[in-house]
């Protein structure tokens, strides 16, 4: 059985996307065959826990993970902390001390650096994780915290790579707004390399268009690893955990072509083995609200070449098509405009590229209270819709951003999105909020961690990335705001591993700050990055002294 997806060709600067031919589909989530959907699907932020009791048996034994450093830029950054009015409690270090030492200086302790990926939202809590069998399927699903408890789940699917097969009620199965037709087609990343993208050239990265002897189609794609699997339905390998909050999946992609670097148009069908990239997938599930996932995202190389830079899927959605949910045919921008996916493309296929007035689209069924919204973390506008009509293509709709970047070997690559449930309004505003209260995140360089600078006059230097535009950058000395400096710094080496987020790649700042009218004792400097929105972040504070 193989299945089919959509894929990114690049050819200079030109995005386009191709299509396979489609397999049977599996089993509904709930175990039928009617896609039909039980009433009461309208969902809002206040809705108190409709779910029925979970007979699953709780995983107890899954032990907790901290988050790896996995090698951000300069190896880690500070806590995050709000100002009042953000809705978000203050994260940030304590006030200086002001015991004497002995000399007659107050006692000031600067706050440690922190990985700066763990500065983000806030979760709502942790709701438990059940394990179940769907179709011969296992799967783990997420369920939504107290107040809400279960109310709603976000689940997935370990033998396709543990890529997002539900989201939806908890209490209704049939509520789920996510396709989980095959490998092909749920929530997941895909990833590709311009000069490696067909076969027979992806052996020698010698493909410079998207043409090659073997033809177009989705069968002689080159370099793919894909989270759910390969084009013959076989599934990534996955392990989980959970990890504080979140739910954790691991996965090792196969590429999706198992005769991908073969130096012909060979094609050796299903009959061989899956074949497993030297890349390494890692996601992070966690509520921010009950109506709110997040999913932290980041690609691990292990392979000794690069990948240039490129249209990714990091993540795609594809949504429910009344096959064991809701029909969702419906496209809406951030602003509520309906978006025609009309324009025609290969195998009978119509996609559409477009701009969205903030950082999320949904996708709705036609009375438009009821759906799912897909939001990027790094505040890319840029979308590709694509769709099938069910005559001359199989029926259904997808989504991503279009984002670009590109894998050094042994680089590491983070993002993240965002996944809403419920009705156009519910959306907007769920998603509205919860971007409106993601801190910027970021490090400071200079004057080094574990360091104390003496003198007239300090230089700080550092970098700071916001979701929600560029970040203001101030300095403070024991809290006392000195100086500005302005964000507009060449920063290649963070926009690598954090890339699209906004002003990329001139997100580093540096200045000089002057000591004079301190007394000779030390005080803490504190390095704060600012959202649009009012929300604060300390990046980090060290000891000076004139």
């Amino acid at each position: 059985m193989r299945s089919y997806r959509c894929f990114l060709v690049t050819v200079g600067c030109l995005v386009t996307l191709a299509c396979g031919a489609p397999s049977a589909s599996p089993p509904d989530e709930d175990g039928g065959t009617d896609g039909g959907v039980d009433a009461g699907l309208t969902v809002d932020a206040g809705a108190s826990d409709a779910g029925t009791p979970d007979t699953g048996t709780p995983d107890a034994g899954t032990p907790d993970t901290g988050m790896p450093d996995t090698g951000a830029p300069d190896s880690g950054t500070p806590d995050s902390g709000t100002s009042p009015d953000s809705g978000i409690p203050d994260a940030g270090p304590p006030d200086a001390g002001t015991e004497p030492d002995g000399g007659g200086c107050p006692v000031r302790v600067p706050a440690p650096d922190v990985d700066p990926w763990s500065v983000r939202l806030p979760a709502a809590g942790f709701g438990g994780v059940i394990t179940q069998t769907n179709g011969g399927h296992q799967d783990v699903l997420l369920k939504s915290p107290a107040p809400q408890l279960d109310y709603t789940r976000v689940g997935v699917r370990l033998d396709w790579g543990g890529t997002i097969v539900f989201w939806g009620l908890s209490a209704n199965p049939a509520s789920n707004t996510i396709d989980a037709n095959d490998t092909g087609r749920e929530v997941q990343i895909a990833l590709y390399d311009p000069e490696r993208n067909r076969q027979p050239c992806a052996w020698n990265a010698s493909c410079l268009s998207s043409s090659t002897s073997c033809g177009n189609s989705i069968t002689y794609l080159g370099w793919n690893p894909v989270q759910g699997g390969d084009e013959c339905n076989r599934g990534a390998a996955t392990t989980w955990a959970t990890a504080g909050d979140a739910l954790r999946v691991m996965v090792t992609p196969v590429q999706w072509n198992p005769d991908w670097d073969a130096t012909d148009c060979r094609n050796s069908g299903c009959g061989g083995a899956a074949r497993p990239a030297q890349v390494s997938y890692l996601m992070d599930l966690r509520f921010v609200t009950p109506l709110v996932v997040e999913l932290s995202l980041e690609v691990q190389s292990a392979e000794a070449f690069d990948h240039g830079v490129t249209g990714q899927e990091f993540p795609t959605m594809y949504v429910s098509h009344g096959s064991g949910g809701p029909d969702l045919p419906l496209l809406l921008d951030a602003s509520g405009t309906a978006i025609a996916i009309d324009q025609p493309a290969n195998d009978g296929f119509t996609m559409k590229n477009f701009t969205s007035p903030a950082p999320w689209v949904t996708f709705q069924n036609t009375s438009r209270d009821y759906g799912v919204g897909l939001a990027m973390d790094q505040g890319v506008t840029l979308f590709q819709g694509w769709a099938g009509s069910g005559s001359g293509a199989p029926y259904f709709h997808n989504v991503r951003a279009r984002l670009a970047f590109g894998l050094g070997a042994g680089a590491t690559v983070r993002g993240r999105a965002y996944l809403a449930l419920g009705g156009a309004a519910t959306i907007s505003a769920s998603l509205t909020a919860a971007l409106a209260q993601r801190p910027a995140f970021g490090w400071v360089d200079a004057p080094a961690p574990g360091t104390q600078a003496q003198g007239a006059s300090v230089t700080v230097g550092g970098w700071a990335l916001s979701p929600t535009g560029q970040a203001t950058v101030t300095v403070e000395l024991d809290g006392q705001p000195v100086a500005t400096l302005p964000v507009d710094r060449p920063r290649p080496d963070v926009c690598q591993i954090y890339p699209a987020y906004t002003g990329c790649p001139a997100v580093g700042f540096s200045g000089t700050v002057s000591l004079a009218g301190l007394d000779a004792c030390a005080h803490v400097l504190s390095v704060v990055a600012t959202t649009p929105a009012g929300v604060r972040t300390v990046l980090g504070e060290r000891l000076v002294q004139r």
